[in-house]
């Protein structure tokens, strides 16, 4: 696989060799002179094609955002471990022990951010563009809104306040407000489009919202109309460069040249190594890792094998997480039975062992928010459950390799995101 380095080599060759051929040859037969067509006329903006290619544009930045918050979150929540790599590719040294701070983590705000301004825009423009009328049952209306509402959710889940438009900060809450808005809208417009999938991503995506918000009524209400099958997922791409693929597979895979994260040193590798559930997957190899972790040395490598290729899709939503939400809503009303039957479905459908019975609410709990790192493994999600379970004063242990303390290597633990500093430096509401 070519490095970044080797294909700018192969150009910058190829551009020596070209302006050989014009010395070579007449001089008349080669000409570089460059006409900069400056800026896209707004006018282009707002024909079909365009609009189309706006929307696809959120998914693609959202993406690219998720690529950071999935992968630094999974260092701070121990989903995986660093092995001392950090710079491209790599995980910085506060990241390393559970810290998520403005010096290292610029990239998930500016780069969401950007996704939900390009959300926004694109919305404003179909409406403008299509009328009330179509925009209210067109496909493309129906899509934009979904991304709108994941956009929103994955700020309000994973970001420590929400700014929009360099505007005052204010609870990340009010991102999951606007998420759960757009995912209504979304099964509206999905409906009257007759996009059967939308409609239940869209479900879904307001049944994660409502847990958020603490609607556990409509969050179970919306978890049922979402089928135990069902996945939506965040695509990456092979056509592109490297940026362009999941960023937790290639930045630790023996397909490319980063080593930068592990399983070892984790409950998922503790838990899979005596339960062989495949949803904790991992590969052990004799190999150590790109660099060095302070307090240990040498970290053994050992890759997860939840994502196997560069365009391996990341879950947005699952029907198993539907039926998690189901067991979580049983739980807070004491209700045992109708948990375990949620768990025990989704245990069968991943081909995963059968689950020990809980002898009291207590371990029940601590049953489920296992069961939710399982299942929504390297997923961008745990932080966001550990701030909810945490805030809530929820009963349940967490493992002691997956919170701060000597056995995980944790000096502490962000749960969320910080402000960028580039928003730091140029918002007027966040001057001093």
């Amino acid at each position: 696989m070519p490095t970044s380095k080797t294909r700018r080599t192969r150009v910058g060759a190829l551009r020596h060799a070209l302006a050989f051929a014009c010395v070579a040859g007449s001089l008349t037969a080669c000409d570089f002179k460059v006409t900069n067509p400056g800026p896209t006329a707004d006018k282009f903006l707002t024909d079909t094609l365009s609009l189309v290619a706006q929307v696809n544009g959120v998914a693609y930045t959202l993406g690219d955002g998720m690529n950071y918050q999935v992968l630094h979150g999974a260092v701070a929540a121990r989903e995986l471990f660093p092995t001392g790599q950090s710079g491209q590719f790599g995980i910085e040294p506060r990241n390393w022990v559970g810290y998520l701070v403005t010096e290292e983590q610029s990239t998930p705000w500016n780069t969401l951010g950007r996704a939900r301004w390009l959300s926004d825009q694109s919305l404003t423009r179909l409406k403008a563009v299509l009328g009330d009328g179509v925009f209210a049952k067109h496909p493309t209306v129906a899509q934009a809104l979904i991304w709108r509402g994941f956009t929103y959710r994955v700020l309000g889940e994973a970001m420590c306040v929400s700014i929009v438009d360099k505007g005052a900060p204010s609870p990340a809450k009010v991102s999951l407000v606007r998420a759960e808005s757009a995912f209504t809208a979304a099964v509206a417009v999905a409906t009257a489009a007759n996009n059967a999938t939308l409609i239940t991503a869209a479900y879904a995506g307001r049944a994660q919202v409502r847990v958020d918000l603490g609607d556990w009524t409509g969050a179970e209400a919306d978890a049922a109309n979402v089928p135990a099958a069902f996945k939506y997922q965040m695509p990456y791409y092979a056509n592109v460069d490297e940026y362009g693929y999941n960023r937790t597979m290639w930045s630790s895979t023996s397909q490319s040249f980063y080593k930068a994260t592990s399983v070892w040193g984790t409950w998922y590798a503790k838990y899979y190594d005596s339960s062989k559930d495949p949803r904790a997957a991992y590969t052990k190899t004799a190999l150590t890792g790109a660099g060095a972790f302070p307090p240990v040395g040498k970290v053994p490598w050992w890759p997860q094998a939840k994502y196997m290729t560069q365009t391996a899709g990341i879950n947005l939503v699952s029907g198993r997480e539907a039926r998690l939400i189901e067991a979580e809503a049983a739980l807070r009303k004491g209700d045992i039975v109708t948990a375990m039957a949620r768990i025990d479905a989704n245990r069968a459908s991943a081909g995963a062992p059968v689950a020990a019975r809980p002898a009291s609410v207590v371990e029940a709990w601590t049953l489920l928010k296992q069961e939710r790192g399982l299942e929504l493994w390297l997923e961008g999600r745990r932080l966001a459950d550990m701030r909810r379970w945490t805030a809530d004063k929820t009963p349940g242990a967490l493992d002691p390799l997956e919170v701060p303390g000597a056995a995980s290597y944790l000096e502490g633990q962000d749960f969320c995101f910080p402000v960028s500093r580039e928003e730091a430096n140029t918002n007027p509401n966040l001057k001093p």
